[in-house]
Formats: structure tokens, sequence, C-alpha cells
């Protein structure tokens, strides 16, 4: 079995083995007349090859969209980003005024309510991860 395992190891991409480090994954409380969340997060990889999150879900979202706010013509707008992708060793930061979470809750949240949330990679791997409402 062992014999098994470690040739299976060496067949499979390391990309398969991979697992972001996320810090700081928190969701910003809003009154529950407002249609959306913002969700943000500090991902870093570890590993040794690229890591590409295509989409993110929760059974508490009806919706998970990546954005980035972009500074054009003197104005902020809000652009959607298809993937993200974070190479080898790098981290990529979500925070207010740049990348970040649109999230569009089913029901209201609440300061200090935890939420799963489910990343997808490119590869067809996910990884699960919790952020926390904050005030």
């Amino acid at each position: 079995m062992l014999r098994f395992l470690l040739i299976l190891g060496l067949l499979l991409p390391a990309s398969a083995f991979a697992e972001l480090e996320i810090v700081d994954a928190w969701i910003k409380n809003l009154p529950p007349s407002v249609p959306m969340r913002a969700g943000y997060m500090t991902i870093h990889n570890p590993g040794e090859t690229a890591v590409t999150i295509l989409s993110i879900r929760s059974d508490a979202f009806a919706s998970i969209d990546i954005h980035r706010s972009v500074m054009q013509d003197g104005m902020m707008r809000m652009d959607p980003v298809t993937a993200l992708s974070i190479a080898p060793g790098e981290s990529l930061q979500l925070a207010p005024g740049g990348y970040h979470l649109m999230m569009q809750p089913l029901q209201a949240t609440r300061p200090g309510q935890e939420i799963e949330i489910v990343l997808q990679f490119d590869d067809g791997s996910e990884q699960r991860l919790t952020m926390t409402v904050i005030k």
C-alpha cells in the first residue's frame, strides 16, 4: 500500500496537493437593506506552482463574484475579474480599494457570524475556508 501511495504521489501534479494559506478572511457586515456584502482576505501560495482561483461559492450566498476597484478618469469603478492567479511564493491581498469579493447573501449577516466558502481552482480541486462577519 505504501508503494502505491508513493507512486500515486509521483504521478499527480504538485497542484493536487497545494493548499493556499489564507489569513484575515472577513466580510463587512451591512444593514439587511443592502443587498451585497464585500469580502476580503490575504492569500499566500507557499507551493512551487502557480495556483489559479476560477470561482468561489458558499451555501450562504446566492453569488460570489471577484472584482477589482480601479480608478479611471477620476472615478472609482469595479471591474469583474474572471480568475485570480497567485504565483509560487507570492501573496495577493483582497482589500478595500483593490481586489475583493462581492457577495449576495441569502439571509442577513450579523457580526461574529462565521461563514464557510469554497475556492474552486483551475485544476478542479477546491479549498474550504471560514470567513468572519465583522461590524
